[in-house]
């Protein structure tokens, strides 16, 4: 998609990752304490890596190639758009891992809504771009939930280097927000500062 527009939303996420640290550092009163707490956090990295990764599978096969063609193999064969579900996925494990239920419900609230506004905005362009193929390839594949099953052979390509670079760059950064996300939520509790309200 357009760099403007991915970037815009980019950022958007960003500082909603930033809201969310803010949260954790500046609140206390979780929902979620002892082995609850720690079995959210332990699901929260479990959810995270998953979806970083998904993320990386699906970067390799879109990038270079996302405004020219419609792309259905690998992860594309799966749904419309995988890096939002990866995206998903990892910010529900991001939201896990605060311990809040409030956290836990607002962060993939508000993630799917924007992302779901950038589905409307991304399907409209491809859809105008590439016509029937891109009409035929949404009869067949869901929208963001993958489906389950075999995937066709997606056969051999080249892949730039720098993909894999950018892709795992992507997923480093969230994995340090998740470790933001439990050394902030640690360090409050241990009493480092003074909590300011409390957020269950």
């Amino acid at each position: 998609m357009a760099a403007s527009m991915s970037t815009r939303r980019i950022r958007l996420t960003q500082s909603l990752y930033v809201l969310v640290l803010l949260a954790v550092a500046l609140t206390d009163g979780r929902a979620l304490e002892g082995l609850a707490g720690l079995a959210a956090q332990c699901a929260g990295f479990l959810l995270v890596a998953a979806g970083t990764l998904w993320r990386v599978w699906a970067s390799v096969f879109i990038a270079g190639r996302k405004d020219t063609e419609v792309v259905d193999t690998g992860p594309y064969a799966r749904c419309r758009h995988p890096l939002y579900f990866g995206s998903l996925v990892a910010g529900l494990g991001l939201a896990l891992s605060t311990r809040s239920l409030v956290l836990t419900v607002a962060l993939p609230a508000v993630l799917l809504v924007m992302l779901w506004l950038a589905i409307l905005r991304e399907e409209r362009l491809l859809r105008d771009r590439h016509d029937q193929r891109w009409v035929r390839y949404r009869e067949r594949v869901p929208v963001l939930w993958p489906r389950l099953g075999a995937l066709p052979a997606a056969g051999r390509r080249e892949v730039d280097l720098t993909v894999y670079g950018k892709a795992f760059l992507d997923a480093a950064s969230v994995l340090c927000v998740w470790l933001l996300v439990i050394s902030l939520d640690g360090l409050r509790a241990q009493g480092a500062w003074a909590p300011l309200f409390r957020l269950p």
